[in-house]
């Protein structure tokens, strides 16, 4: 934990936004407050219902309905 202080701590040295996106969504990740919206390839997940799952289009995955039997 202490590690982890010392990191946040030095944060506003960096300049890199993406840095401190990326380092944001890790912390999450390790706390256990990551959301799948969290992540880069996860599109539409606030749209989505109950019983649908999360299907791969070209690009992202978003929420579908499943059409196995």
């Amino acid at each position: 934990m202490e590690e982890l202080e010392r990191r946040l701590h030095n944060l506003e040295r960096v300049t890199s936004p993406s840095f401190i996106v990326e380092l944001e969504r890790r912390l999450n990740f390790v706390s256990g407050e990551i959301k799948l919206s969290d992540l880069s390839d996860v599109s539409g997940t606030d749209s989505a219902t109950t019983g649908q799952v999360l299907k791969k289009t070209a690009t992202t995955w978003q929420p579908g309905t499943d059409n196995t039997a």
